[in-house]
């Protein structure tokens, strides 16, 4: 993408997109940082889910996510 390209999306003045992000950021971490590994894939589940709702993203399969953690040790043995 170059400069031409970002001409067509003018700027809103006192509109700070960082802030923006790592607001929801932190607003999603209080949501899930007490829910187990399960929990999680549930919750961002069905935010997948309410974005197909609003045609935001397209439905491409049923299937659920599927998560892999490694464990800290795994990653200390990788790394």
């Amino acid at each position: 993408m170059n400069e031409e390209f970002w001409k067509r999306f003018p700027t809103i003045p006192g509109f700070d997109c960082l802030k923006m992000k790592h607001d929801i950021q932190a607003k999603i971490y209080e949501e899930i940082k007490d829910l187990s590994s399960e929990e999680r894939v549930a919750y961002f589940n069905r935010a997948g889910a309410r974005l197909r709702q609003l045609g935001r993203i397209e439905a491409r399969d049923a299937e659920p996510l599927l998560v892999k953690e490694e464990s800290a040790d795994a990653r200390v043995r990788s790394g």
